[in-house]
């Protein structure tokens, strides 16, 4: 794991010269992520990153990416963002993870976030066909914008896609002032849980007629 932190002229250089580290975890003070940028690449190829740094207002910024193969596998797509942000004054900061090569097809997808904040946060998440870094081809979840306090959701859909494909899951966090403290994590999994049990249960069901019918021709 790796991270770095520069200006965004040469944070692009940086994500040019790493790109073969599919699993990109980065923080911005621009919407855009054209300010400044902290960066974090699987340089290990061991599906974690992680940020520990202040950016700008804000003093603490302690945030992980999680993916293949440390969580998830051929048949199971699951990325992971958690995080945790003390402003030092009134501002935003933005949080993007990526990753690419996700082989699972679908047909559903799952979304789980939790956390509490002092100040507003909004989450989304995507898929891309075009297996892009930060691709928004396909917009699977939007939490909208979540107000003070605990929040927690769930959003859950279908998809099919045809692999590769990369996902991406964005999140930006606003405090009106100081020592505030805004913490998540966030979750997406294709296909999502429930199609798993569905999928097991039909391939059980399939696997007992070709027993019944291998049985029912042995007897004839």
């Amino acid at each position: 794991m790796k991270s770095i932190f520069k200006p965004a002229l040469i944070a692009g250089l940086f994500l040019v010269s790493t790109s073969a580290n599919a699993l990109l975890l980065e923080i911005s003070d621009t919407a855009d992520f054209s300010g400044t940028v902290v960066a974090a690449a699987d340089v290990d190829n061991d599906g974690m990153v992680m940020i520990n740094s202040g950016l700008g207002n804000w003093v603490v910024n302690v945030s992980t990416g999680i993916s293949k193969p440390f969580i998830g596998n051929d048949d199971l797509a699951r990325l992971d963002l958690n995080s945790i942000n003390v402003s030092g004054a009134a501002g935003t900061i933005y949080l993007r993870l990526t990753d690419v090569d996700f082989l699972a097809p679908g047909p559903g997808y799952s979304a789980e976030f939790g956390g509490t904040t002092d100040g507003t946060a909004s989450f989304q998440s995507y898929v891309d066909a075009a297996n892009a870094e930060f691709g928004q081809g396909i917009l699977l979840s939007n939490s909208g914008v979540l107000g003070s306090g605990a929040f927690s959701g769930s959003e859950r859909g279908g998809i099919n896609m045809l692999a590769p494909y990369s996902i991406s899951i964005f999140a930006e966090i606003s405090h009106g002032s100081a020592l505030q403290i805004s913490s998540f994590d966030y979750l997406v999994t294709v296909p999502e849980p429930g199609t798993l049990v569905l999928i097991a249960i039909g391939l059980g069901f399939a696997a007992m007629r070709r027993r019944r019918r291998v049985a029912v021709t042995a007897r004839l």
